[in-house]
């Protein structure tokens, strides 16, 4: 790993089973992870871990009885940790927002409805401040919930405060399909349904919302993605629905397409990466194989279904590359599994490896 990254605070390493603290950096707190914990996929998905790197020891602070679905996210300040669940026999089934406050364990539920509900969560992100998260649920369809929900959260976006449980409506919107805090002009950018009707002809423009926070003012902006840098100069898109996948980069300052200027081959760009934690604007991607053709099909090939264990949910071999959005230059390619599902209260990456977890932060490029 070259100058451009540096290790942050502490590194864990596991080396012959011991903790091996590694000390390069003093910092104010000592960093936090969590994660959903299931690394063979051969237990169910009902434990959140979190783990000191001051003594490598995972601690229980949440059981599901049921599962939990994806990744947790920590609110900025490390205080909460939020999770949506499922819980409930087959058939009946429900789902709702979980928010576990680190500090003295205190467990706040939201939103319990049907998972199959008109009405169920659909997208949370942490912002907007210490105890806010913005919430969207409900599907494309407007009216009336249908009978016998029992969520008590807003249809489509609203903000909702952990401490009460009270969620205030942002009103003016269709039907919101991702949101983006964006810390640095105090906003959520939020991606709306599109204009056109369905089946209408032309391209379908997804107009892209900008909230203030301190005005509590909704205005449609001209923007083409809403996922911005820590400092604001660029931002991409990742596209919704059967286009998901896709990634472009934009400079904010006209808004031109700049992905072309990326010196990173085609099949590395994704959304999975985002931006560098603690960094103005640099990119993070994974390697990927180049994709090949199929092969045609030989005489006598035949399909054959290979049982096993079950796949791991961790893959420390894997490559990144950090890519600097001003330049398009890789500055740098390092190894270990950027997206083994733990989050940080520190601004830094958690990087799993063969070794244990590391906390990279790229400097400012």
């Amino acid at each position: 790993m070259n100058a451009e990254f540096r290790r942050v605070a502490t590194c864990l390493a596991l080396i012959s089973g011991l903790p091996v603290i590694c000390t390069a950096h003093a910092q104010d707190t000592i960093p936090l992870l969590v994660r959903v914990e299931d690394r063979t996929r051969a237990t169910p998905t009902n434990r959140v871990v979190a783990r000191e790197l001051s003594t490598g020891v995972d601690r229980e602070i949440y059981r599901s009885e049921g599962d939990i679905l994806d990744h947790v996210a920590l609110s900025p300040g490390g205080r909460y940790v939020a999770f949506v669940e499922v819980v409930g026999p087959g058939g009946a089934r429900k789902q709702r927002l979980v928010v576990v406050e680190l500090s003295n364990r205190a467990i706040r539920r939201y939103g319990e409805s049907s998972i199959y509900a008109a009405r169920g969560i659909r997208m949370y992100v942490w912002c907007c401040g210490p105890d806010l998260v913005a919430v969207i649920t409900g599907g494309l369809a407007q009216g009336d919930p249908p009978a016998g929900e029992s969520t008590t959260l807003p249809h489509g976006l609203s903000l909702m405060d952990v401490r009460t449980g009270v969620a205030t409506p942002i009103e003016g919107l269709r039907f919101p399909l991702q949101i983006h805090w964006a810390g640095f002009d105090s906003s959520l950018y939020i991606k709306d349904s599109p204009d056109a009707a369905p089946g209408a002809r032309g391209p379908t423009v997804y107009p892209i919302y900008r909230y203030h926070v301190p005005t509590r003012a909704l205005s449609r902006t001209m923007r083409r993605g809403i996922f911005f840098s820590p400092d604001g100069k660029y931002y991409f898109d990742t596209g919704v629905a059967e286009g998901w996948g896709r990634f472009q980069l934009y400079r904010t300052a006209g808004d031109q397409d700049v992905t072309a200027r990326l010196a990173v081959a085609r099949h590395h760009l994704g959304p999975e990466g985002g931006w560098m934690p603690g960094a103005d604007h640099a990119l993070l991607f994974i390697e990927k194989p180049a994709p090949q053709p199929p092969k045609p099909p030989q005489p006598g090939d035949s399909t054959v279904r290979l049982s096993g264990p079950p796949r791991p949910r961790v893959f420390p071999d894997r490559w990144n590359l950090a890519v600097d959005a001003e330049t398009g230059r890789v500055i740098d390619r390092f190894q270990g599994d950027a997206g083994a599902g733990w989050k940080t209260n520190a601004a830094a990456l958690p990087v799993e490896r063969r070794t244990g977890i590391n906390l990279f932060t790229v400097r400012r490029p």
